[in-house]
């Protein structure tokens, strides 16, 4: 299989959940139409941005259901599908693709520390299903990392396609595009990073971003596409500093996403455990931090 045709801003689509806990699927709804309006080109759906590993299998399947159903060929599909079990990861995938998810998005195995020849075994296993496949590096998270020569060796295996970078060593990303851009269309798992990726023949971005700032990441793609530097930087700024805004937030990475949602007016809902939402007071300093923010990009803050 060659490498994958998609392109685009990618949201790692939020999952909305009641104050009881619940998937709210009105709200989930909600957030996919917006998006769309913003110009997403798909949906990474049940990622870590959307918090998969506090679901069941049930509500996980639930969640591919339901987002494939509000899209409604409107975009390219992703599922997430990696899972600390193997089997589990294994009939996600096959719930995927029977839904007719346009590819799944996985991890090496987390938490296990798996050799380089388990890595490749699992995800020949995972290809057999015949979904392709974006490859998701993420050593921060996993506790193992993909390095070049061993990401030229998943490239061997048909459906393998595509590729997830949220790596931050710049020097081995471009080791990375160089060596495989001919055969992987290669994202930024990391905004701040989609210029310098996008420029060694990445593909696109895939955003967490996006569910807070969804118009700046699509215009900072768009911009990157087009050769235009000062929108591109623009943009970039505000991408850049929501990073540092929730760096300095105190929050879990996905509780600030959630939180900055809501401080926005953006359908996001709640957290679930173990992340725990910011108060009444958190939100609303989160929102007068974002208007500064785009304020000083010298940007009109959307409208949700």
């Amino acid at each position: 299989m060659t490498k994958a045709k998609w392109t685009g801003v990618f949201p790692a689509l939020a999952t909305p959940f009641t104050s009881e806990g619940k998937i709210d699927k009105a709200q989930q709804a909600a957030l996919v139409e917006l998006l769309l309006s913003e110009g997403v080109h798909g949906f990474i759906v049940g990622g870590s941005t959307g918090e998969y590993y506090s679901m069941s299998l049930e509500e996980r399947e639930e969640l591919f259901r339901g987002v494939h159903a509000v899209v409604a060929g409107r975009g390219t599909l992703i599922a997430g599908t990696s899972s600390t079990n193997h089997a589990e990861t294994l009939h996600l995938t096959r719930v995927a693709k029977d839904i007719g998810y346009d590819g799944v998005m996985v991890l090496p195995p987390v938490y296990c520390l798996p050799t380089p020849a388990e890595i490749v075994k699992v995800f020949e296993e995972i290809a057999a299903i015949g979904l392709p496949i974006m490859v998701y590096n993420n050593p921060a998270r996993v506790g193992v990392a993909l390095p070049t020569g061993l990401t030229e060796k998943l490239t061997a295996i048909p459906g393998v396609a595509a590729y997830k970078e949220s790596a931050r060593d710049l020097y081995a990303v471009a080791e990375l595009c160089y060596a495989t851009r001919d055969r992987l269309a290669i994202f930024a798992g990391l905004e701040p990073y989609g210029a310098a990726i996008m420029s060694r023949g990445g593909a696109g971005i895939v955003s967490t971003i996006s569910n807070v700032v969804g118009r700046q990441v699509v215009d900072y793609y768009n911009a990157i596409r087009a050769g235009d530097a000062a929108e591109a930087a623009k943009n970039q700024r505000v991408i850049d500093e929501m990073y540092h805004l929730l760096g300095r937030s105190g929050l879990a990475n996905f509780s600030f996403v959630k939180c900055a949602m809501a401080a926005l007016g953006r359908p996001g809902g709640a957290v679930r455990a173990p992340h725990i939402m910011g108060d009444d007071a958190k939100i609303a300093e989160i929102g007068k931090e974002v208007r500064a923010i785009y304020a000083r990009a010298g940007i009109e803050l959307p409208q949700a």
